[in-house]
């Protein structure tokens, strides 16, 4: 299932040229949205950033903990490289801590000057459609096209 929001230049140019933005945190939805954006990058020739956000945890951490941190961030994008390179695509890469995954996002977005966020969601329980407050967040907030990926 994928639910699209068209905003921005997109809405108003559907043929416009993609820039797609994908972030990452090591789920399956989220290995999921990558792989859709690294097709639908490849198919229409659209730069792509995958970004992962990181979480730091309130206070001084101890340096093998860091250290773990950043291997698990390294091995999460590395993944995403890799089912890019089996697609012969060559893809851009970031990290951001120090933000809420939702203002970390919409600033990537602004600073790469992105049309589309495609991200990988899973739906909460309840009796509404919920996605997370990241994803209600980038719905409510964001000028550019979305498409949340989700089973």
């Amino acid at each position: 299932m994928a639910i699209t929001a068209a905003r921005g230049d997109l809405a108003e140019k559907p043929n416009s040229k993609l820039s797609i933005l994908v972030p990452v945190n090591g789920t399956e939805p989220s290995r999921r949205a990558a792989e859709v954006a690294i097709t639908m990058a490849r198919a229409t020739k659209a730069s792509l950033t995958v970004l992962y956000v990181a979480v730091r945890a309130a206070g001084k951490e101890d340096a093998r903990r860091g250290i773990r941190t950043r291997r698990h961030e390294e091995a999460i994008l590395k993944d995403i490289v890799a089912i890019a390179d089996g697609y012969n695509m060559s893809i851009r890469t970031a990290v951001l801590a120090d933000n809420a995954a939702d203002e970390a996002i919409l600033n990537e977005v602004k600073r790469r000057k992105k049309n589309l966020i495609v991200m990988g969601v899973g739906r909460r329980p309840g009796e509404k459609l919920f996605f997370g407050d990241t994803a209600s967040s980038l719905l409510a907030d964001a000028e550019c096209s979305l498409l949340f990926v989700a089973s």
